[in-house]
């Protein structure tokens, strides 16, 4: 996989956050606003973000579809300058993309119920 896709994005936000409640609209929405950084490129620059874009890329870390990288270089004077990246992970994208949907365990309610009301 070469470019990260608002759909590959939908659907690997939706097998890794619609287990934890959040609603669909809302992850296309993440979805979207992630994919606006990236554009075609599998890198952002740390310094074009917000702080409310950057806890969005840190709770993006924890999912472990992006991760940081820092390069340092040294100008004038010796002084050392870094720049922070954040990149994907493509490995994890693709295999979370490629991955089969899981069904959701049954509410133990609902089997009581289904089974007693065949009856």
């Amino acid at each position: 996989m070469e470019i990260v896709t608002y759909e590959v994005m939908c659907d690997v936000l939706k097998k890794l956050l619609k287990k934890r409640g959040m609603s669909e609209k809302d992850i296309n929405e993440l979805a979207y606003y992630v994919v606006n950084f990236f554009g075609y490129n599998d890198c952002v620059v740390d310094n074009t973000l917000t702080p409310a874009d950057r806890y969005v890329f840190n709770t993006l870390e924890e999912l472990g579809i992006v991760r940081t990288v820092v390069d340092e270089i040294t100008i004038s004077r010796s002084k050392l300058w870094r720049i922070h990246y954040w990149l994907y992970r493509m490995d994890t994208i693709e295999k979370i993309f490629n991955q089969e949907d899981v069904e959701e365990e049954e509410n133990p309610e609902d089997v009581y119920k289904r089974i007693f009301n065949e009856e």
